[in-house]
């Protein structure tokens, strides 16, 4: 599910160090997991460990081939969170978008693996489509290997649970 936000001007935003624009609803978006409408078309934020002019109000976005650009917190029309809810391979193992299992193993991706450089970018590459491909490929061609990566997915989900 797709939400979109309106982001609130710069002077009202606190948590841009950490990644996080703050909205009229007064909830907080993951540019991680979110891109931008500007000047209506809908742009990618650059990785997080690229946003190195936040304190200026200034914004990265993705530019695939030219390194990226900066534009203004203040020009950003609305934002829109991807699927980041949607753990598409454990819900096609688990059988149900809100099992236990899967709600651990988002809990371990916003913990764990998006705080260090390498999980993060399997997180952006999993969210890309990776992801919903590897679902679908998993419960149409190769529905016997769901056990199989259930056995996986329980041993990230007993070791994650034991953190806390």
């Amino acid at each position: 599910m797709v939400i979109e936000h309106k982001v609130l001007p710069l002077y009202e935003q606190d948590q841009l160090n950490e990644g996080l624009l703050k909205t009229e609803e007064g909830e907080y978006v993951e540019m991680l997991f979110s891109s931008a409408l500007i000047d209506n078309s809908w742009k990618k934020f650059a990785d997080d460990d690229e946003q190195d002019r936040l304190k200026e109000g200034l914004i990265k976005i993705e530019e695939r081939n030219y390194g990226g650009y900066y534009v203004s917190i203040d020009k950003i029309e609305k934002v829109r969170e991807e699927d980041k809810e949607d753990c598409f391979i454990a819900t096609a193992v688990y059988g149900n978008v809100q099992a236990n299992q899967v709600n651990i193993l988002r809990d371990y991706r916003d913990r764990v693996l998006i705080k260090n450089p390498f999980g993060k970018l399997l997180t952006k590459m999993y969210y890309s489509g990776v992801g919903k491909k590897g679902a679908k490929f998993i419960k149409e061609q190769m529905p016997s290997s769901i056990p199989a990566i259930r056995k996986g997915l329980d041993f990230l989900v007993n070791m994650h649970s034991k953190n806390y």
